[in-house]
């Protein structure tokens, strides 16, 4: 099969267009003929710093759309022939950039009918990751949201999800114009519910959310982003709220004089919560991936009811080396919006 792989970890310049076996199928597995894979900053993090057991050349990519296969014994689910969607499931097992993946039975899901294969390809690594991060938080009806960085992918499909669920009350930030055009236009949360932080020191930065926020601070707050991110998320939480990182722990403040996160959090009694999607698949001494499926069936419910809105999906060209590195340069740029995916085949 045609591939893109990774020659050696660091410069996106180190794709190539290589022709390579065809993944084993096991025992639990679906073999998928992709149509579409998607791009997340996993991706970009893996490639410039590599995995453990992972060894160059290595097929990277963690989310496909495409049509079965093959199927291997015990799977149950699926059928060859059926249209699906998939997440790859971890740094170790990746291959998505290439013309057939493979993929444990639990986390691939039928395509919900009205999306095609490249709005598909969008859907898994990320709409799981919000939808988890917003579970693991304990979201529920009459609590405040703040979502740092909406304009991502993992922002962007938890405030669709949040809406999806029934939930209004959010707050989140923009970093430009573009940003927040994109935020009001396309995930519904109104210009005077975003902050646009680019300026704003600390503590003005947590004032002007919780301004936007009726003057209170948040039940929950998802960090998309990191860093000064973070901050904002555990100085505007709440006293005995829940923040989630996707990204990283708590920060320090970089000032001798200035209490780093985890003692703001503290002095709130608030919780810190990480939400790492493989966590369970990689590190984990015997897999759990029951809930894994049971969050990928919820999503594609949603999308089939149409409850579920997609973010905006940028069709970035045919799988190819060339189209891989832009892929990845756009994301590292932190100026994408939404979603990006190329098609295969």
């Amino acid at each position: 099969m045609k591939t893109v792989s990774l020659a050696a970890f660091g410069d996106a310049q180190n794709f190539i267009d290589l022709d390579s076996p065809q993944p084993q199928v096991r025992a639990g597995d679906v073999l998928i003929r992709t149509k579409a894979v998607g791009f997340n900053p996993i991706d970009y993090q893996v490639r410039t710093s590599g995995f453990d057991n992972l060894a160059a050349p290595v097929v990277l990519g963690f989310e496909v759309s495409g049509i079965v296969e093959r199927v291997g014994a015990n799977v149950s689910k699926l059928a060859v022939g059926d249209k699906v969607m998939a997440w790859l499931c971890g740094p170790s097992l990746a291959g998505g950039y290439a013309e057939f993946a493979v993929a444990p039975e639990d986390f691939v899901v039928k395509m919900p009918a009205r999306l095609g294969f490249t709005e598909a390809a969008g859907v898994p690594l990320a709409a799981l990751t919000a939808l988890r991060g917003l579970q693991r938080a304990g979201l529920s009806s009459g609590k405040s949201l703040l979502v740092a960085g909406a304009a991502g992918g993992v922002g962007s499909w938890a405030i669709l999800i949040a809406a999806a669920m029934g939930y209004g009350r959010i707050v989140t930030t923009a970093g430009s114009d573009r940003s927040a055009q994109y935020i009001d236009e396309q995930l519904g949360v109104p210009r005077s519910s975003i902050v646009r932080y680019k300026g704003l020191e600390r503590p003005a930065l947590a004032a002007e959310a919780t301004r936007l926020n009726n003057g209170a601070l948040f039940d929950i707050a998802l960090d998309c982003v990191g860093d000064s991110m973070t901050h904002l998320c555990c100085d505007a939480v709440d006293f005995g709220g829940t923040v989630v990182s996707i990204v990283n722990g708590p920060r320090s403040s970089g000032e001798s004089d200035v209490p780093g996160d985890e003692d703001i959090l503290f002095n709130k009694s608030a919780a810190f919560h990480f939400e790492l999607i493989f966590a369970q698949t990689e590190y984990a001494p015997a897999r759990k991936t029951d809930s894994y499926a049971t969050d990928l069936q919820r999503i594609a419910a949603w999308i089939e009811a149409g409850s579920l809105r997609l973010p905006k999906i940028t069709e970035v060209g045919p799988l190819t080396a060339a189209t891989v590195r832009t892929a990845h340069q756009m994301l590292e740029s932190g100026h994408t919006t939404g979603k990006l995916v190329a098609t295969v085949g």
